[in-house]
């Protein structure tokens, strides 16, 4: 027994049995290491194996993989994404991914994937991607934004606001995120009766004054009256095209008549008799032509977004390019009228 303490107290027999736990632990630690990278390969295949298209898969394939085309590709896989091609920039995506060993590029190439799937429509695969991407890594922030879209085109506006906690949390300016998904979540909440959303919506927009496109679009539609009385003369120019294709059933005339604004719009369109010039070129020249008798020229418009400078023949809440809030930058010009009239809220 003497014999059995005086071995466990040797200074040397402490060093051998530090340097034994020592041994087990990297050991432990290196092969747990391999586990977690074999599952995080399995799970990645699984993932690529769901999506699998038939684009430039054919040409992928014949083309041996070297670490030196790798990026040639990536930059290859953005100009397809930017200029709509989506189909040949997730077929590049997905071929770079089989064969990328490092992880943060990894990442990176998941991401362009999941942003062409929702940029395609794909919105379910859009969605599985970034939630792929975020439980290694949920601190990303342009993910979780991208993630917040999808449900928002989805009209997931509950799981839309959960997104928003995180980003909070990160330091994120969420003020306008909040409003615009409760502006949208009321909208479409179909269990709300008529006049307990036309409130909702008439408080959400006093409370801000923001998001006026989408406001005074439902209400013109579903309560003119209420519209009317709350439309700012300093709003009017940021909705010109709204009010240009409204019925003539929709118009109250004494709320135009007090609007040296829309008097002119009115006046332009030929609804009453055109005003004296207000200062707006275009709006102004179709009103002159107006009383000179000649009704051929109307306008047209544009909708550039304030963010990235992308112009759309149609109106947007959210960049379809860049996905800014409230950019949307209205654009005129004169054009010969077809005889047509248009009305976006109908």
């Amino acid at each position: 027994m003497d014999a059995l303490l005086i071995n466990y107290r040797d200074p040397l027999f402490a060093v051998l049995l530090i340097a034994g736990m020592v041994f087990v632990i990297a050991l432990v630690s290196y092969w747990w290491g391999v586990y977690v990278k074999s599952r995080k390969s399995r799970r990645l295949q699984r993932f690529l194996r769901r999506f699998e298209t038939q684009g430039v898969k054919k040409s992928l394939e014949s083309m041996p993989y070297s670490p030196t085309i790798t990026q040639p590709l990536v930059l290859l896989a953005k100009a397809y994404e930017k200029s709509g091609e989506y189909n040949n920039a997730i077929e590049i995506g997905l071929y770079l991914l089989k064969h990328c060993e490092d992880e943060a590029l990894t990442y990176e190439l998941m991401e362009l994937v999941g942003t062409t799937y929702m940029h395609a429509g794909f919105l379910e695969r859009a969605r599985t991607t970034f939630m792929q991407i975020l439980r290694s890594n949920p601190r990303n922030r342009r993910v979780l934004n991208d993630l917040m879209v999808v449900y928002e085109r989805l009209q997931d506006f509950k799981r839309a606001k959960e997104v928003i906690e995180p980003l909070e949390t990160m330091g994120a300016d969420v003020a306008d995120l909040k409003l615009y998904l409760e502006l949208k979540s009321v909208l479409a909440d179909s269990q709300l009766e008529h006049d307990e959303k036309v409130q909702k919506v008439v408080s959400l927009y006093e409370k801000s004054g923001k998001f006026e496109r989408i406001v005074f679009e439902y209400l013109l539609k579903n309560e003119p009256r209420r519209a009317w009385e709350m439309v700012k003369e300093e709003d009017i120019e940021c909705l010109i095209d709204i009010f240009w294709f409204l019925p003539a059933s929709y118009l109250d005339y004494d709320r135009i008549k007090e609007s040296p604004k829309l008097s002119a719009i009115y006046g332009a369109r030929g609804d009453i008799e055109p005003p004296k010039p207000i200062g707006w070129f275009l709006i102004d020249m179709l009103g002159h032509l107006r009383k000179t008798g000649f009704d051929k020229a109307t306008l047209q418009f544009a909708y550039l977004c304030d963010s990235c400078k992308q112009q759309f023949p149609v109106p947007f809440e959210r960049c379809p390019r860049c996905l800014a809030l409230d950019s949307v930058v209205v654009e005129r010009e004169i054009t010969k009228a077809d005889g047509e009239t248009g009305y976006n809220l109908l």
